[in-house]
């Protein structure tokens, strides 16, 4: 559809495809911080990102087994000073009387969208108003940002301008804690590419026959076809993600149901601990197959309808596994008869004269 033309009653509710440039409605107003008087010409959205310099605890823990089956856990604590986004709760801390932050933050980070982005005749909705996310660097060209336009009183009074934001401390250089940094990232109007439900002159999701939803939007022109095809791709990368998560946690509960094993043989007298340690190796190896051909059995049944040769071929993986667990094992079981020397082949290396048969 042409974004252009005048609104197509007769694709209400139809699933339509356009690209075209967004801009600021005529009668809408661009994205500005109000409190810190930053509004940038043409932009359809504005994100100011405040930090606090606080205190970061790290823990490391160390796990040590003892005789007689036990564990000694050793957990060591460290801390650091970094910049971050969210307030870090001190309270909670091991050494919380010598480590201490802030238990607020005056600003904290936020957006803010120009209302209504027009795409030709239509506007963009809150969802796809959501999508753009393709943020820059705010640069500071001496009026842009500055601190007489700051309208938050106790901004003013404490607040400097450094680089492309703002600065709350006496020394940036040298930051302490409580010290706050504030500095914005902007997306300008350019064109942009969807595919959405035509809803009046917007649009919305478009609800799919098998239940699911479409709306999609990227940054600069792409035909429909891209889209879809960018929009699989991402699909397969959070599919996977979630496929590797559930491998880990399956992973982890056959481990645990094998632990009772590592500690029985942890209290055999003097070997105990390096016989569990061994098994623990062992248990992990096979564990991690395990897991594996679940897993994989798992994808090959939820493929089943729609990529039954994929199936299959997963399947075969699964069978293979399962083949090479057994070879182990029957390698382990067998291994030692393997090695010795057939008495057929056997023959004398010393004859005393005194047997006259032949030897064999």
């Amino acid at each position: 559809a042409d974004p252009t033309a005048s609104v197509d009653s007769s694709r209400e509710g139809m699933l339509v495809y356009m690209s075209g440039k967004t801009e600021v409605a005529a009668d809408g107003t661009t994205a500005s911080d109000p409190t810190f008087g930053v509004v940038p010409t043409n932009a359809l959205k504005l994100k100011r990102i405040a930090e606090m310099y606080q205190w970061e605890e790290n823990k490391s823990t160390h796990t040590t087994k003892t005789e007689g089956g036990g564990t000694r856990t050793e957990t060591t604590y460290s801390y650091r000073q970094t910049w971050s986004e969210g307030l870090i709760d001190s309270g909670s801390f091991d050494d919380s009387s010598s480590y201490q932050n802030p238990s607020s933050m005056p600003y904290s980070s936020q957006e803010f969208a120009a209302s209504p982005i027009a795409l030709g005749s239509y506007t963009l909705s809150n969802d796809l108003v959501k999508k753009i996310n393709w943020y820059l660097d705010l640069n500071n060209d001496g009026s842009l940002i500055s601190a007489d336009n700051i309208s938050d009183e106790y901004a003013q009074q404490n607040m400097v301008v450094h680089g492309n934001g703002f600065y709350m401390g006496d020394n940036p250089s040298y930051p302490d804690v409580g010290d706050m940094k504030i500095k914005f990232r902007y997306i300008l109007e350019g064109t942009v590419s969807l595919i959405a439900a035509q809803t009046g002159s917007t649009f919305s999701s478009y609800a799919t026959k098998r239940g699911g939803s479409l709306l999609l939007l990227r940054s600069g022109y792409h035909s429909a076809d891209d889209l879809f095809t960018l929009a699989e791709r991402d699909n397969a990368v959070v599919t996977w993600l979630v496929r590797l998560v559930g491998f880990v946690v399956m992973y982890m509960g056959l481990k645990m149901v094998s632990e009772p094993l590592e500690v029985v043989l942890d209290r055999i007298p003097f070997v105990g601990r390096f016989a569990g340690d061994l098994m623990g190796g062992a248990t992990s190896i096979v564990t991690c197959i395990v897991a594996a051909a679940l897993s994989i059995s798992t994808v090959a049944i939820a493929w089943f309808a729609y990529r039954p040769l994929l199936t299959f071929f997963l399947l075969g993986i699964v069978g293979g596994l399962i083949y090479l667990m057994k070879r182990k094992v029957e390698s382990k079981r067998y291994g030692e008869a393997d090695h010795e020397i057939p008495l057929v082949n056997a023959y004398p290396i010393y004859n005393d004269g005194h047997s006259g048969g032949d030897f064999v």
